[in-house]
């Protein structure tokens, strides 16, 4: 088995920015939706999957808010070229035949991580996604989807190591240290991921390093006390992934089932003319008659 989960809203974004400002005749933005069409495309040739899913958030996570009420609150307002498009972005799922994982009052990537923490014992779990925290769950039977050029990557274990300096699942002990400006969560001044990696190494985990605080030589260290340990000890339950939610479709059913006669329709609709085509050429040999669409 081989479970691709993808990132729903960091694709719709990167989609939405890496496409030239397409529309239709009558002016309706399309550059994500045919982003969107052609990088999961892509991912299923690359991974052949044989289970996947597109995980979306509904909303913020309330504990998160409530330790931190100026979490994700730096983010701008999304374009309204990008929102309009989302309207019809589950559409585009349904023609694509990828199930939607959506939580009530749940974030992507807790659902990302609950759907992982079910499917690793059983196969290979593959995150198509750009979320630092995601990182924690690569192991042995989970990677990160990368494009690589003209082909692709899968992010290993030892990778992450090399890149951040610390294994997979000290990579939220880290975050903790640094903090993470995407979600605005603010880290201990003067603390960046080499010094952070360094007494990750040393110290083994996030609670041995507090725990060695007090005794430090070194002043950076010992500033992890009082207001500044507080700070971490929060920025730790915040950044640490939510494995046991409730999955929204048993694992099981996360099959690909596209719909052929979908996709000639809403591709005629948003004007997309070679994968229309392409589409109907797919349902009339799905169908045996080429000759409809000759």
């Amino acid at each position: 088995m081989r479970l691709l989960l993808v990132d729903g809203s960091y694709y719709a974004y990167r989609s939405f920015y890496a496409m030239p400002a397409l529309q239709t005749s009558v002016g309706q933005p399309t550059n994500a939706l045919y982003g969107l069409t052609v990088v999961l495309r892509r991912m299923l040739a690359d991974l052949r999957p044989t289970l996947a899913g597109w995980a979306v958030d509904d909303g913020l996570c309330a504990e998160r808010v409530a330790l931190c009420p100026e979490y994700k609150e730096n983010r701008p307002a999304m374009p309204e070229a990008l929102s309009v498009q989302l309207d019809q972005v589950e559409e585009l799922m349904a023609a694509l035949g990828f199930p939607v994982l959506r939580v009530a009052g749940e974030e992507a990537d807790d659902v990302m991580a609950s759907y992982t923490a079910a499917a690793r014992q059983e196969g290979e779990v593959v995150l198509a996604t750009n979320d630092k925290d995601l990182l924690a769950l690569v192991s042995p039977r989970v990677t990160i989807y990368q494009t690589n050029g003209k082909g692709f990557h899968l992010l290993t274990e030892q990778e992450v190591a090399e890149k951040w300096g610390v294994a997979p699942a000290q990579i939220p002990d880290l975050l903790a240290l640094i903090g993470d400006s995407v979600d605005n969560i603010a880290g201990v001044p003067g603390v960046g991921k080499v010094t952070a990696a360094q007494w990750l190494r040393r110290y083994g985990s996030l609670e041995e390093l507090l725990r060695a605080a007090p005794q430090a030589s070194g002043a950076k260290l010992r500033q992890l006390l009082g207001a500044q340990r507080e700070r971490v000890l929060r920025n730790r339950r915040m950044i640490e992934l939510r494995t046991n939610l409730p999955l929204p479709i048993p694992l099981k059913e996360l099959t690909i089932r596209p719909d052929l006669a979908r996709q000639v329709e809403l591709f005629g609709r948003w004007e997309f003319r070679k994968l229309s085509k392409e589409a109907e050429e797919s349902l009339a040999s799905e169908r045996g008659q080429p000759e409809l669409f000759s």
